[in-house]
């Protein structure tokens, strides 16, 4: 029987991204949201262990729904998993 690693559930949301790292800024699209971080396409991939700041707007209007500290912890052909230095919470 399968049993789940997450200490949180994901939900899914589609939002607008921007992860920056030093001087760049790369556009990408969260596919789902956790408490503890994020899951995102993008047409560029970061490097495992890189540190980013996350920038997460609502699709429908300019606002910002977080704006946090993550780590790239898992990259698959589909994107990347972020997770945050603290929770959505902290």
């Amino acid at each position: 029987m399968y049993k789940e690693k997450r200490n949180f559930a994901r939900l899914a949301l589609h939002a607008k991204a921007n992860l920056h790292l030093g001087d760049r800024t790369i556009e990408g699209e969260v596919e789902n949201l956790s408490m503890k971080g994020v899951f995102v396409t993008a047409a560029r991939k970061l490097e495992l262990n890189d540190m980013v700041a996350v920038t997460i707007y609502h699709t429908l209007t300019p606002q910002v729904l977080c704006d946090l500290k993550a780590k790239v912890v898992r990259i698959t052909e589909q994107g990347m998993g972020l997770q945050f230095e603290k929770t959505l919470l902290d």
